[in-house]
């Protein structure tokens, strides 16, 4: 999405572009190459993480510089824009990190590049190196005031083919519903990116975006922000608004929530203008690892039990997200972390390592004392656990992420509420086949 909105703003510039993610396009290294020589681009710009900061800026990024000398690269994300001045210092191949939001930033440094200057120490939101190698952080750029001033993403430049939906195998499209997030979670770094003042998009301008995607072939969508029912007057008038337009009988959406946040009736009002997924970060299983991660106090295990059960009864499919492995717990945390995940009606739980991730006051933490290395951020995966502070080994934490699996999944609650997903035959075979992998990765 973000490469799709950076498009939609050079474009509006008179800028020609091209949009390549190999992955889902199941293009190898050959074929993106070939295709970046035959478009011959002025400048890329790589969407980088922290996971794959390695492979995108010290593996591809040289390979890029190798077949069109010349180039320019920048890189957004948070990774970048939290660690600029260490990311060019280690990736000689980089050119720009561009910090924050970069929907201004791309359009501004676009103007400077074409005026001949490749140092744009008056772009603000820029990190760069002079002619002797040094590097410069220019000053902040504000954060976007008005959203709706950003527009559609590029997604003319996409096959929605490549992007399609487990089970129902129908392609699916992201849009961004706000930015921001007031929450002080210490292992969240979004706030690093997006800030915490909460910033909405007019209900016309995601109608109209909506209507733009289903023009395009795309019904489902994945409303695409921290906590979609933070502002509850908001998001009634937009569901008032998509009731009003006819659009829940076309269109299919989840979505990402606090437990704190909503309740029956709201949720109730979701799945009657085409909700049919709600994702919780109910994170720990006891109220004392929630206070010490800064989850917020009225986060509670009681009341994520209570959210995960009135959104199930609004007839929502309920989402998981769970942390293991923070600093502080104890095995026993962990096991009440598994516990506290089979005892809600959850169709599906996601377990991650406790991950500090640049942007995190737990990475803050985690650097000053020493509980991960400075720059193997291939070890940042929340599949392993990669914290090293005395507390649980590592080895302990992967292997309690394992068992919340087997926990989860391998039981009939679960076998039922799956099974009650399909609406076909071909989404039922699609379910068995899915489930037959993810098995074969519990043994």
């Amino acid at each position: 999405m973000t490469l799709a909105l950076l498009s939609t703003q050079l474009v509006r510039e008179g800028v020609d572009t091209i949009i390549i993610d190999a992955g889902p396009e199941g293009k190898d290294l050959a074929v993106a190459l070939k295709e970046c020589r035959s478009f011959q681009p002025d400048l890329a710009i790589l969407s980088v993480a922290t996971p794959t900061v390695d492979s995108d800026l010290g593996w591809f990024a040289p390979k890029l510089k190798h077949a069109l000398p010349g180039i320019l690269i920048a890189a957004v994300g948070i990774h970048v824009s939290t660690l600029p001045r260490d990311t060019l210092a280690q990736y000689p191949c980089l050119d720009f990190a561009l910090i924050g939001e970069p929907e201004h930033t791309i359009t501004d440094l676009i103007q400077c590049l074409a005026s001949g200057n490749n140092q744009p120490g008056d772009v603000p939101g820029i990190a760069f190196r002079d002619e002797q190698g040094h590097v410069h952080i220019t000053r902040n750029r504000d954060f976007i005031d008005d959203l709706d001033a950003i527009g559609f993403p590029d997604w003319k430049k996409i096959d929605f083919g490549n992007y399609r939906l487990p089970i129902t195998d129908r392609p699916f499209a992201l849009i961004s519903f706000s930015r921001g997030c007031p929450f002080h979670c210490t292992f969240c770094a979004a706030s690093a990116y997006y800030g915490r003042v909460s910033r909405k998009r007019s209900v016309d301008s995601l109608i109209e975006e909506i209507k733009f995607n289903v023009s395009l072939g795309v019904t489902d969508f994945l409303f695409f922000t921290e906590v979609l029912t933070l502002d509850r007057r908001h998001l009634e008038q937009f569901l008032e608004a998509l009731k009003a337009e006819g659009l829940e009988r076309k269109i299919r959406w989840v979505c990402n929530s606090r437990t704190d946040t909503g309740d029956r009736s709201l949720f109730k009002k979701m799945r009657e203008v085409g909700c049919r997924q709600i994702a919780f970060g109910f994170e720990f299983g006891a109220d004392e690892i929630l206070q010490l991660a800064r989850k917020g106090t009225k986060h509670t295990t009681a009341r994520g039990r209570q959210a995960a059960q009135d959104a199930a009864s609004a007839g929502l499919v309920v989402d998981g997200h769970f942390i293991l492995g923070f600093p502080g717990e104890t095995e026993e945390n962990l096991q009440a972390t598994i516990d506290y995940a089979c005892s809600m009606p959850l169709t599906f739980a996601l377990f991650y390592a406790a991950v500090p991730f640049p942007g995190s006051q737990l990475y803050e933490e985690a650097r000053c004392k020493g509980w991960v290395s400075g720059t193997e951020y291939r070890e940042y995966n929340q599949d392993l656990a990669c914290i090293r502070n005395g507390s649980l080994d590592p080895d302990v934490v992967s292997r309690f992420i394992r068992k919340a699996y087997r926990s989860f999944y391998l039981r009939p609650a679960i076998a039922w509420r799956l099974f009650r997903i399909p609406q076909s035959m071909k989404e039922f075979l699609r379910l068995g086949r899915e489930g037959v992998d993810f098995s074969k990765r519990l043994v």
